[in-house]
């Protein structure tokens, strides 16, 4: 892949980033006023939005940072850390679908679980996607500047291998 194309990966990828940390600004501010109604629009667009987005940001992780991972660990760590980081997705996930069940169910009335259980759950997914969101920019930012000395490197080689000619 292009090393703009790259830079564009990694771009899209912040803006992924950027919009669950936003959510998880949302979810912070209802664990914090329950028990109090929630807002049948924001359950559905918190339902309907959240799983998608990770999935989104998830695919962009296995695409761009996964298969850039080389430029800044050697291959028998990048095995080791591609693991943790696909384990760590799937936690993702399944945080992800409880929220959006336990937003469903007090949509719809029917939640069993006490004000301070659900304010734990929420407290708990957005508490994780901070750490990860925290996590994968210091990565991500890693990638970028190995990829920069690459790419300056390259170009530098490339000036050299013409004026030999």
């Amino acid at each position: 892949m292009a090393i703009m194309q790259m830079q564009n990966k990694f771009t899209e990828l912040e803006a992924c980033y950027g919009q669950l940390a936003s959510w998880c600004n949302l979810l912070e501010a209802i664990a914090d006023f329950l028990p109090c109604h929630v807002d049948e629009r924001l359950c559905d667009t918190v339902t309907g939005g959240l799983i998608p987005l990770l999935q989104a940001t998830h695919g962009l992780e296995e695409h761009v940072v996964s298969a850039s991972l080389h430029a800044i660990m050697p291959d028998h760590d990048r095995v080791e850390a591609e693991n943790r980081r696909s384990t760590e997705r799937l936690f993702d996930m399944d945080a992800a679908q409880e929220v959006v069940d336990v937003l469903l169910a007090l949509k719809n009335g029917d939640c069993r679980l006490s004000w301070d259980a659900i304010a734990y759950l929420l407290r708990s997914f957005f508490c994780l996607m901070r750490r990860r969101i925290k996590a994968e920019r210091e990565i991500v930012g890693q990638i970028r500047k190995a990829l920069t000395r690459h790419e300056g490197m390259t170009l530098l080689d490339a000036q050299r291998a013409t004026e030999v000619v």
